[in-house]
């Protein structure tokens, strides 16, 4: 949100009252990575967008922290209860959604690539702890189509960054039963 509350007029200041650059506080108290959500085509048309997040990447390599990309493969928020599909998306078979998140992955992890953006950890959707991009990849349903959906957007992501390390995001940290069902 750091974009949005800087367009809004926010401005920050660090301990002694100087206005600075919220990574730089941030850093300053021990902050060493950043989570990015990245959304296909957000309703405001820009932020949580690709190119909002390149800026904000570029803003964490500058403060030397890490970078983690979270991709919710929705024009919106993505959670245990809410894993629609983009709205560009919605027609697509099954075999065409699977490409689509292998091609959408990889062409987004490529862009940030170019420019100088190597993250760290790549999360392949948000919250998933029943699957992603409904209905087909609706893991109470068809666990089988969930981890197809994943491992494309994983192979996208191993093809252009080998080393990072890739993310299965589960909600409610404390739920073992639903841990235990979608890794097991």
């Amino acid at each position: 949100w750091i974009t949005q509350l800087e367009d809004s007029g926010y401005e920050l200041y660090n301990d002694w009252g100087h206005r600075q650059h919220v990574l730089s506080i941030l850093r300053d108290h021990g902050m060493n990575a950043v989570r990015l959500r990245v959304w296909v085509n957000p309703s405001d048309g820009y932020y949580s967008s690709l190119d909002d997040v390149i800026v904000k990447a570029q803003w964490a390599k500058d403060a030397n922290m890490d970078v983690m990309i979270d991709f919710h493969y929705s024009d919106t928020w993505a959670d245990p209860g809410n894993q629609w599909k983009p709205a560009a998306w919605q027609q697509l078979s099954f075999e065409d959604l699977m490409g689509q998140v292998w091609s959408y992955t990889r062409d987004s992890l490529n862009t940030l690539k170019a420019a100088g953006i190597t993250p760290k950890w790549i999360q392949v959707g948000n919250e998933t702890n029943n699957g992603m991009l409904w209905n087909e990849g609706m893991a109470s349903s068809n666990m089988r189509n969930y981890a197809w959906l994943f491992n494309s957007g994983r192979n996208a992501a191993k093809e252009v960054f080998p080393d990072a390390k890739v993310i299965v995001h589960l909600a409610n940290c404390h739920d073992n039963a639903n841990f235990r069902w979608i890794l097991d």
